[in-house]
């Protein structure tokens, strides 16, 4: 199975950074196969113009709002400044213990967008690991993606 999780070159796992760099690579390359890859099934996404305090859920909500994210990318240029990252160990959002064995890695990413006028915004990446019972690797993925425009 093919996943843009994985860093041949490095023979394993891409780190966090490379994962959220490679997540703005594919926006700006109106990539929506190579996003998907990037994404948990489960996943959720925080942005602001749905509206939705429970988040988009799963791809099929999710995909839409990246489709609408490539267009609005296409003629902009963008500054990438990572911030310090945390861990959270098998915790959920709630802080509720989780039953997936799984270790949760934050990544935070203010991204400053530029064509007449300058925008910022801060991107909270939730990364995290799982096995693939198919092939028995190990994958990481964005599991929940918070957008904030400040």
């Amino acid at each position: 199975m093919k996943t843009d999780s994985v860093n041949k070159d490095k023979g394993g796992l891409l780190t966090n950074k490379e994962i959220v760099l490679r997540y703005f690579t594919l926006l700006q390359n109106n990539d929506i196969d190579g996003l998907k890859n990037l994404f948990w099934s489960d996943a959720i996404v925080y942005e602001p113009f749905s509206k939705s305090e429970q988040g988009l859920r799963g791809w099929s909500q999710i995909e839409p709002f990246l489709k609408v994210a490539i267009m609005a990318n296409e003629s902009l240029s963008s500054k990438i400044r990572f911030e310090e990252s945390s861990h959270i160990k098998n915790k959920d959002q709630d802080g509720k213990k989780n039953n997936v064995e799984s270790r949760n890695d934050i990544v935070e990413a203010l991204v400053t967008f530029q064509k007449d006028n300058v925008l910022a915004a801060r991107f909270r990446f939730e990364l995290i690991n799982r096995d693939n019972t198919i092939d028995n690797s190990e994958q990481k993925r964005i599991k929940t993606l918070r957008i904030q425009f400040m």
